[in-house]
């Protein structure tokens, strides 16, 4: 596996913005029952610790994949590596795609992840780096049992990541936090931004 850019093949679009994990981020658990500040589809995606792509499919009602946007090494900041268990600066790959549909082409959500690929299977790895399915539907393809930890939940003006969502009006994501553990460690650490009035939520 190469450490360089995996970029698609859109190189009009400038490099979206860098995921900040803010420390404040309110918990996922518990709190999923009553969050009175989002809708109940919001929720019910939110919550979410299976496959999240099966779950947008069925909302979206098409096939979704991914659009790797880049794929690179990086050292990761202080709040990752410390929902990693990780040292601060600990160097992993970083990936940034697009969950997309495949008839439509519609852009639906911006996912950032943390890999810690040395920790997977090799044929997994390149895949992660090079394959058109979410990293949860290549675990399923491989038959890997993973555990998701759900972090937690913040709101972010996505006005950074227009560019990637010309079909959203008013671009306010809701994003989710959560750890991917396989064999016992965390391997990634992955966000996933979902813009608000893709489930039909005005936002200003």
């Amino acid at each position: 596996m190469n450490s360089t850019t995996t970029l698609s093949g859109r190189r009009d679009l400038a490099d979206p913005p860098d995921c900040s994990l803010p420390d404040d981020m309110a918990p996922i658990i518990g709190a999923h029952l009553d969050l009175a500040e989002i809708s109940d589809l919001e929720r019910v995606m939110l919550a979410c610790d299976g496959t999240f792509t099966f779950q947008l499919e069925a909302f979206v009602r098409e096939e979704i994949e991914v659009e790797i946007l880049s794929y690179v090494r990086a050292p990761m900041p202080r709040k990752a590596a410390e929902i990693m268990d990780a040292p601060c600066g600990h160097t992993v790959f970083e990936r940034k795609v697009l969950l997309k549909g495949a008839r439509t082409g519609e852009a639906y959500v911006f996912a950032h992840s943390y890999v810690d690929a040395e920790r997977l299977p090799s044929r997994l790895q390149d895949d992660i780096a090079e394959s058109p399915l979410g990293i949860g539907r290549l675990f399923v393809d491989y038959k890997l049992s993973i555990y998701r930890d759900l972090v937690g939940y913040f709101f972010e003006d996505g006005a950074g990541y227009a560019p990637y969502f010309p079909d959203r009006k008013a671009l306010r994501f809701l994003a989710r936090v959560y750890r991917v553990f396989f064999e016992g460690r965390p391997v990634m650490i992955i966000t996933e931004k979902m813009p608000r009035d893709l489930f039909g939520v005005s936002t200003p």
